[in-house]
């Protein structure tokens, strides 16, 4: 099934929540038709939702691009129980460059449960709250789009969604040290 096709109105699709992998909730602002190397194609232009950055992707490609309805209730409940189990201690630490760019590579997979353990290798690693700016700014893009969606899912602030993540993986930390 795809985000758009000619038959389908423009009219019934813009303002549609969905999420991209990468850039968490998105809402659609159009559909339109383009020519691509002398090929007619749909392609919906999104809005990413808390952010003023607008993607374009082929309307025949949702799967490809990996576009899915937002969260509901029960997939958030079982995000943050996945994110709230105990955190090991690493057996063995590999070196922080390797780290920060195997941590990179996995969020880019746009899986969720990537997201969660991109978090949770964070914390791990750096017992809590990062120390460095590259761990910080990799921290933060790994919970704002999760948090952003958890919060339109919820009606919630997105900072008090952001914070239950934080502070769910810190708790996970704790009682793996207990």
């Amino acid at each position: 099934m795809s985000v758009a096709t000619a038959s389908d109105s423009t009219a019934s699709k813009v303002g549609k929540v969905l999420t991209h992998p990468v850039h968490g909730p998105v809402r659609i602002i159009s559909t339109l038709t383009r020519t691509v190397r002398g090929e007619q194609r749909e392609y919906v232009d999104l809005e990413v939702i808390g952010d003023e950055m607008q993607i374009s992707v082929p309307a025949d490609g949702k799967d490809v691009v990996g576009l899915r309805p937002v969260l509901g209730t029960k997939e958030i409940d079982e995000l943050i129980a996945q994110l709230g189990e105990p955190i090991e201690p690493p057996a063995k630490k590999a070196s922080w460059a390797h780290r920060i760019k195997s941590l990179q590579m996995q969020l880019q997979s746009g899986r969720l449960t990537d997201r969660i353990e991109v978090i949770r290798s964070i914390v791990r690693d750096s017992g809590g709250t990062p120390s460095s700016l590259a761990e910080r700014n990799l921290l933060k893009q790994a919970i704002d789009p999760l948090a952003s969606e958890i919060a339109i899912a919820r009606s919630v602030p997105r900072e008090q969604a952001a914070e239950l993540l934080q502070s769910t993986a810190e708790n996970a930390l704790v009682d793996a040290a207990a």
